[in-house]
């Protein structure tokens, strides 16, 4: 490989038209060049940003694979732990009126925008919005296949798609498994198609994205929403639950919406966050009780989460009738 000492070498390379399919990888270049030139492919290739950072100090690698199919781009893109925000001054500065939804592959990501949060995991696919301030951050080694579409494109066909940002569309979700799998096998063409096949073929994807999207979220609108929100939410208390200090403020942030938003979807859930953890943590309680996991009723009092032994006691009798020495006890 040649020398990097200077200006390195691009690395990037591309198919003859009518369908370019282009390629980056990081590494063939030397390790001080690759940052700076993955945020450069993210940029041209992607969603304009001036605020990407690494979020490890370790070796970081990237590649792109793009494939172009007239109105719309497909990237396949794998990369180190990393963060990419969007913010107002970069949307002043470096305008841009893209759409786009991911198809996450592997690791996780974590994507804030307008006032809503989503996590979403292996095999789901989310929707976000370049003109509109957004963060990104990936905590670990992450696959994604984003397909990028202009604003003009969804709107002719969803009106009312500037509403589905941050949100995400489960692999169990109408057309949802369809959609992933039309991603990767676009990603994954070994040699370009004709100009009107690929014309064609970005044509039919814009279809069924937005059959997709109509079916999986715009027809319950708030309710959709809502149900995420305490997933998510759920999702993150049972991962803290032994923690006394935990409160819902914690959380909101988190999960990057407001504090009356939080409390407004377990509402429409029938419940509180507060009484929802104090059910789960009173459950474990009675698990680790019954089942002979701990030396004593103080241990399980801290590993459950529990800040005043009195209050669990009276707790757990109100919820199970008995005391929870006597749980113990009789499990011997």
């Amino acid at each position: 490989m040649a020398s990097l000492t200077a200006s390195p070498p691009s690395a990037f390379s591309s198919a003859p038209s009518p369908a370019p399919i282009t390629t980056f990888d990081t590494n063939v270049l030397a390790e001080q060049y690759r940052f700076s030139y993955w945020r450069d492919a993210i940029c041209a290739h992607l969603s304009p940003s001036e605020t990407m950072r690494k979020i490890d100090d370790g070796p970081f690698s990237a590649r792109l694979r793009k494939v172009a199919l007239g109105k719309v781009n497909v990237c396949d893109i794998r990369f180190s732990p990393m963060e990419n925000r969007r913010d107002a001054a970069c949307l002043r500065r470096m305008p841009d009126d893209d759409v786009f939804v991911a198809l996450m592959k592997s690791g996780t990501g974590r994507l804030v925008q307008d006032d809503r949060c989503a996590l979403p995991s292996v095999g789901d696919l989310v929707v976000y919005d370049s003109a509109r301030p957004f963060l990104w951050e990936f905590e670990q080694d992450t696959r994604m296949i984003v397909a990028r579409m202009a604003r003009r494109q969804m709107a002719a066909r969803l009106p009312d798609f500037e509403h589905l940002a941050a949100r995400i569309i489960r692999p169990d979700q109408p057309l949802a498994s369809t959609l992933a799998h039309t991603l990767t096998d676009i990603v994954e063409l070994e040699t370009p198609l004709s100009e009107s096949g690929s014309q064609r073929l970005g044509n039919a994807f814009l279809e069924l994205l937005t059959a997709s999207l109509e079916a999986s979220l715009t027809a319950p609108g708030r309710k959709v929403a809502d149900a995420d929100l305490v997933r998510q939410a759920k999702t993150f208390l049972l991962a803290h639950i032994e923690d006394p200090d935990l409160d819902l403020a914690t959380v909101a942030n988190r999960l990057g919406v407001s504090l009356r938003t939080l409390c407004r979807a377990f509402a429409s859930d029938g419940t509180t966050a507060i009484r929802w953890l104090w059910q789960q943590r009173l459950a474990l309680a009675h698990r680790l009780l019954e089942e002979g996991q701990a030396r004593n009723v103080g241990q399980v009092v801290m590993q459950c989460g529990f800040s005043d032994f009195s209050h669990f006691s009276r707790a757990f009798k109100k919820t199970y009738g008995v005391m929870p020495k006597s749980v113990l006890r009789a499990a011997g």
